[in-house]
């Protein structure tokens, strides 16, 4: 399978924050036209020390793929050990002063097998036909998602809850006694010509929601207009605001023979979280006490906090 993509925008604003937070990978507004994975991090923890998760995040696993072959398929076990060489950055820059920052994780690649989508935390990734709207968004790793998820407030009142901003996974360094958070990872050959992915970190959420966005797709003239458009959108959001966007051009996939031929290919889905049933958690090194909390807000607000 050959996905081919045209040229990816992105956008990094400061909002009413006096520090940025966000990182993104690569960090610059018009992607290289070669570039077969884009990652967004959100970093939580206080002044400067969501800057540096985020950004050792970003770049560690920016880094790490940045050899990748993309024409073969990228793996669960690829996708894992990337992750794991962020976690142990994180570790390694685990300070006393920063010991409590964290970071939500985006991810999407292009690859030889399809696609792949990966999340930890409440930043956001779309998959979007342009004939059927959004076909996949990710569910957000936070308490009122949650919620929302075993009936006990509705999805509108989710939007306002005070709660809304606790996030139930993040990467962050991780002691002895504690498991480092897993992705959610959606593995699909469902990829079409024309179809857009979307990443972006939740101060974008503010100001654009799913209405919004497709508004926004759906009446703009090039992939440039759009980003403009969202950019604009985002200036006046009380949260640092960053998104990629990315365009798939045409898709070629082999016929019984391995040749390709172009075309749209109705490939198979795999969804991947420990939340549903017959998946696949990516996390491939993990540290366990069966008797304490493990991944996590209550690790996160021990530390903060100095609970035992």
């Amino acid at each position: 399978m050959k996905i081919s993509l045209r040229q990816a925008y992105s956008f990094i604003l400061l909002g009413k924050r006096s520090n940025q937070e966000d990182s993104r990978f690569p960090d610059m507004d018009v992607l290289p036209p070669n570039q077969r994975f884009f990652i967004v991090c959100d970093g939580v923890g206080g002044h400067a020390k969501g800057e540096v998760a985020s950004g050792l995040v970003a770049n560690t696993i920016g880094s790490a793929l940045m050899q990748f072959d993309w024409s073969k398929d990228f793996t669960n076990a690829d996708f894992g050990r990337a992750l794991d060489k962020a976690y142990n950055a994180l570790d390694a820059n685990a300070a006393n002063n920063n010991h409590d920052m964290a970071t939500t994780m985006v991810l999407a690649a292009f690859h030889g097998s399809g696609m792949t989508l990966a999340h930890i935390g409440d930043s956001r990734i779309y998959h979007i036909r342009p004939d059927d709207g959004i076909i996949y968004r990710s569910d957000d790793h936070s308490m009122v998602n949650t919620m929302v998820h075993n009936g006990m407030i509705t999805p509108d009142e989710a939007e306002t809850d005070k709660r809304r901003h606790i996030i139930t996974r993040y990467m962050s360094p991780t002691d002895a006694d504690q498991t480092r958070c897993m992705a959610t990872v959606l593995q699909t050959a469902d990829v079409k010509d024309g179809d857009y992915v979307f990443l972006c970190s939740d101060g974008v959420l503010q100001s654009i929601d799913d209405e919004m966005l497709i508004d926004i797709m759906g009446n703009a003239t090039s992939d440039e207009q759009i980003i403009a458009r969202m950019k604009e959108r985002c200036q006046a959001s009380s949260d640092n605001s960053t998104a990629i966007l990315i365009h798939v051009d045409h898709v070629e996939y082999a016929d019984g023979a391995g040749a390709l031929r172009h075309g749209n290919a109705d490939g198979n889905t795999i969804r991947c979280d420990n939340n549903e049933a017959g998946v696949v958690n990516i996390a491939s090194t993990l540290r366990t006490n069966p008797y304490k909390p493990k991944c996590g807000i209550w690790s996160f607000l021990k530390r903060i906090f100095g609970i035992k």
